[in-house]
């Protein structure tokens, strides 16, 4: 099958700003928790003003991997989920750098800086990871988006399908293993605006916990997604959120949810 054109890689001017990203990552969270899928205390914030200290965050094994200081200076400012594996966006789950969630140093192997990030968790493919690239989240099943950070360049790149250049990748991507290029470069504010206003205006619909259910955020037309999506709408949304009445009622919307899939499957199994 051939390979497809996507977009054009037309060479775009960025300029790292560190408080504006760290802004920007924080308003994403706070709107998480002004929408209800967290709750005030399911998020870490970092302390003010110094930000997380080398107890909290794991600076020892990030210079272990040879991360610059810029991209420690991002680690130290930012948010992160209280649990691990918390998805922060549609199948994309946070990586915390945070020591109580990150020790890579404790496993079986002495060597384990020597492994790829690939083989770490932190990048999508085998290849280098230049100092000042970090990964902020990573995706499941190939269809979330893992947030590669460019320090240095002052943009992301978002590994998913929708954002991959395919026959548009610049040369240097197979010759030199340069994979990060595979996506296309986005300034930090064009990113974190398009995924704000994809969950705010509810085309991706966050799901809190409920019951036995874990929090998840979901595409329009996935099971269950309609009925939370309306009682947003009958909770106040997207003005002030009525938080308590929506997380009453959004235990039996996600119940019927699964109710339903449960069925759906059932279907298929029996035709």
């Amino acid at each position: 099958m051939a390979r497809r054109k996507k977009r054009s890689t037309k060479a775009e001017n960025f300029f790292y700003s560190h408080d504006e990203l760290v802004s920007l990552i924080k308003k994403h969270y706070q709107l998480l928790i002004d929408m209800a899928y967290f709750e005030p205390e399911d998020v870490r914030w970092p302390p003010e003003p110094a930000g997380w200290s080398d107890e909290d965050l794991n600076v020892n094994a990030l210079q272990k991997l040879g991360r610059d200081i810029k991209v420690i200076q991002l680690l130290r400012r930012i948010p992160y989920p209280r649990k691990k594996n918390t998805e922060v966006y549609f199948a994309s789950m946070a990586i915390s750098y945070l020591h109580e969630h990150w020790q890579p140093e404790n496993g079986r192997r002495v060597n384990w800086h020597k492994r790829s990030f690939c083989a770490l968790g932190l990048a999508p493919f085998d290849g280098p990871m230049p100092p000042h690239l970090i990964t902020l989240t990573c995706e499941e099943s190939e269809i979330g988006i893992t947030w590669v950070i460019d320090t240095d360049r002052g943009c992301v790149y978002p590994h998913a399908d929708e954002y991959y250049l395919f026959d548009d990748e610049p040369a240097e991507v197979d010759k030199q293993q340069i994979w990060w290029l595979k996506a296309k470069a986005l300034s930090f504010k064009e990113f974190f605006d398009k995924i704000r206003t994809q969950i705010s205006s509810l085309t991706l619909v966050p799901a809190p916990a409920a019951g036995d259910l874990g929090k998840s955020i979901l595409k329009s037309g996935d099971s269950g997604s309609e009925g939370i999506k309306n009682l947003y709408y009958e909770c106040g949304w997207p003005e002030t959120l009525r938080k308590e009445e929506f997380l009453q009622k959004v235990v039996s919307v996600r119940e019927a949810g699964m109710q339903e899939l449960s069925r759906r499957y059932a279907s298929f199994q029996n035709s």
